[in-house]
């Protein structure tokens, strides 16, 4: 397969360079060097019209770190390489972007840490399947999940629970929309959907074989998005109050693959990288029509 490789325009982001990755079918990917995201992913519907399914949010702080870093791209073989060496201490990430001709964008990346620091996703894109036409009430969502990790009163993780009579059953296809107005304590306490999925065993966490953990189908516009994860958990986030979508609308959702759930889970405390440690993820998100 051919896969035609851009350089874009500079972002709207001040000092900020772009590049774009496009397919034989004409589908075309942007990435942004700040931040290392996603900024835009266009792709047809069922009726051949083109439309950015990506909702560009805030850029978050690299590695955990909490301190300003620069992101550095380049392009060669047809992938998208994103690296940065944050600050003195050995620190260091490696982000590689692909698209295939198939619609899988694979996002691979390492990260080698020079001081103790917690794993958590990379890129965190938000989508809206209609292309911004409507909200994403009436997305359909399927995650091959069991189990999911609550939210106590504070907002911290408090332990792990079943999503037999939950709203966070979607081991069957539901829409968004419906769910969000069940009356749960759960609910409430996240402003809708913010959880971590267990989609591996829920105790023992860890890595494991690419595999197909959620999808979620546009009915309207007849986009899916399947997401692949070597991870243990996935987090899915929709709602008037979560980082998806903190206005009313709700205009988009996120499907990210996490090392494991919460950062200070007691069922599955926090993963941690050692100094010199070198850790490996890989998530793909392949954006298709389903008839």
């Amino acid at each position: 397969m051919t896969i035609h490789l851009i350089q874009g325009a500079p972002a709207p982001l001040a000092g900020e360079r772009s590049f774009m990755l496009e397919n034989a079918a004409g589908m075309t990917v942007t990435i942004g060097e700040r931040g290392a995201q996603p900024r835009a992913w266009r792709a047809p519907d069922r009726y051949g019209r083109m439309a950015d399914t990506l909702r560009t949010g805030p850029i978050l702080p690299a590695a955990g770190k909490g301190r300003t870093a620069r992101w550095q791209g380049r392009l060669a073989d047809g992938v998208v390489t994103l690296a940065l060496t944050a600050g003195g201490d050995g620190a260091g990430m490696l982000v590689h972007y692909r698209l295939d001709d198939d619609g899988a964008l694979t996002i691979e990346y390492q990260a080698v840490a020079g001081m103790p620091i917690p794993l958590a996703a990379l890129a965190h894109p938000s989508f809206n399947l209609s292309g911004g036409l409507a909200d994403v009430g009436d997305h359909m969502v399927q995650i091959d999940a069991d189990y999911f990790e609550e939210t106590g009163p504070g907002g911290a993780p408090a332990g792990v629970a079943a999503v037999d009579g939950t709203p966070f059953d979607f081991r069957q296809p539901a829409a968004i929309g419906p769910r969000l107005r069940w009356t749960d304590t759960q609910l409430h306490r996240a402003g809708g959907f913010d959880h971590c999925f267990c989609v591996r065993n829920h105790f023992a966490g860890g890595q494991g074989a690419l595999r197909e953990a959620a999808r979620v189908f546009d009915p309207a516009s007849g986009r899916r998005l399947q997401v692949y994860t070597t991870e243990a958990a996935v987090r899915f986030s929709c709602g008037p109050g979560t980082a998806a979508q903190p206005a009313s609308r709700l205009d988009a959702f996120r499907v990210e693959g996490l090392a494991r759930p919460g950062l200070m889970s007691a069922a599955w405390p926090r993963v941690m990288l050692a100094p010199g440690q070198v850790y490996r993820q890989t998530t793909v998100y392949r954006l298709s029509l389903q008839g």
